[in-house]
């Protein structure tokens, strides 16, 4: 299963001849020439951590058709000794692995521990049993001189499922809130496949979409490359079907393909049907930035249609490419939720659109109303205010300063309250 099959041909895409029309945009006189960029919140999200629970929390696990991605080499097999394993079948291997050895040395294997846990109902909660299988299925990557199991950790490894009377059994990574520094491990039925037949059939599906993927990357001229990785953008054309293991690879390729991922992006958003997820597409467009500009009035277009992007996005997309002739057509999602409100904030600051100050001052919350939840999105307003030189800053900020919920970003909100204040 390692080579590719003479009945596998790559998804036929037509190539298009296009060209790009240059858009001339003036700026309003109520622009400012310097732009800011709109600053992460990212630096928040760790906000309220303090008040969660010390427990367990279950992280994603990635799916065999995931790790097949990634795998050197894929073995069934039968654990024969602490750390060996004789091998039934080779899935997959590494094309410079000239002999396939029925028994293989696995270091730190004998360090997955075989207590499947078995979730019961509330009232009866969950009961553990012992493993008594040794047949095993891996996905491998090669160490040196060594083969080690994918994601091997203290006591578990997502790189490897279990079987026992034709039952999968998988580890789930559990992440510690008592202070512990490594996750732990708990042995459950997978939730991807229940039978060893599902299991195969997903990896060979897995294998098949792999090669497709490969001969995509090997694509020499960018046009046509840019056409097919697009394709994986959207289930319904992608060559992988309903899995998204490369749809999440395409954001970090096609921005390097520059136009040419612009005019396929183009296209992908006009050809868009009900239910095509677009928010990847508009991403990569946000990815390229002032050379995504060509697509601002399709990104406009769908930012006005319910429904078809998510707003956040789109605008987040729109402020990065930087096209000021958009300004006014952004401003009514100011009466949009607190995020949106708050990125929208930020596009007006980025683009220097002074005329924006009262609509976003009017679009502030009430400080008496004022959630956790609400701070970060409030400092992204009270920024933008800032960086426009808005008059009316520092009155805001002492206000919000008032308020329980906002008295943690006191050292972020301190720059705000020097200026002019009118009031």
């Amino acid at each position: 299963m390692t080579g590719t099959s003479k009945g596998e041909v790559v998804p036929s895409f037509g190539l298009r001849n296009r060209s790009f029309s240059k858009q001339i945009g003036r700026q309003g006189s109520t622009m400012r020439p310097e732009a800011f960029l709109l600053r992460s919140l990212a630096l928040f999200a760790p906000i309220g951590l303090a008040t969660l629970p010390l427990c367990a929390e279950q992280l994603s696990i990635p799916s065999p058709h995931a790790l097949c991605a990634e795998a050197d080499a894929i073995i069934t097999g039968e654990r024969v000794g602490a750390s060996s394993v004789k091998v039934r079948q080779w899935l997959r291997a590494r094309p410079d692995l000239e002999t396939r050895s029925s028994l293989i040395e696995i270091p730190e294997l004998e360090k997955n521990q075989r207590v499947v846990v078995e979730r019961g109902t509330k009232s009866k909660g969950s009961r553990t049993r012992h493993l008594k299988s040794q047949q095993l299925l891996c996905f491998l990557v090669k160490n040196r001189d060594r083969w080690q199991v994918m994601n091997q950790g203290e006591a578990g490894s997502l790189g490897m499922v279990w079987i026992e009377a034709g039952r999968c059994y998988q580890y789930e990574q559990i992440e510690n809130h008592d202070g512990a520094e490594t996750p732990g491990y708990s042995l459950v039925v997978s939730k991807f496949c229940k039978t060893e037949e599902e299991l195969l059939t997903q990896v060979r599906r897995g294998l098949k979409d792999r090669r497709k993927w490969e001969r995509a990357l090997a694509i020499e001229n960018p046009e046509e490359q840019a056409i097919v990785l697009c394709s994986y953008l959207l289930r319904r054309t992608s060559p992988e079907g309903a899995y998204e293991t490369y749809r999440k690879r395409v954001r970090a390729l096609l921005p390097k393909l520059g136009e040419h991922a612009v005019a396929e992006l183009m296209i992908l958003l006009r050809r868009a049907k009900a239910g095509d997820r677009l928010d990847e597409a508009i991403l990569i467009l946000k990815d390229l930035g002032p050379l995504a500009r060509p697509a601002t009035g399709d990104i406009v277009r769908l930012l006005e249609e319910s429904g078809r992007v998510d707003s956040g996005i789109a605008i987040e997309a729109l402020a990065r490419i930087g096209d000021t002739t958009v300004a006014h057509r952004i401003l009514p999602f100011l009466q949009d939720t607190l995020h949106v409100r708050a990125v929208v904030a930020g596009a007006m600051a980025s683009f220097g659109y002074q005329d924006s100050i009262p609509l976003i001052e009017k679009a502030l919350p009430n400080a008496e109303t004022v959630k956790a939840t609400d701070a970060h999105h409030i400092y992204a307003m009270l920024q933008a205010l800032h960086e426009l030189g808005a008059e009316k800053t520092p009155r805001f900020t002492r206000d919000y300063l008032q308020v329980p919920a906002m008295r943690h970003l006191h050292d972020l909100l301190e720059p705000f309250l020097d200026g002019r204040d009118m009031e």
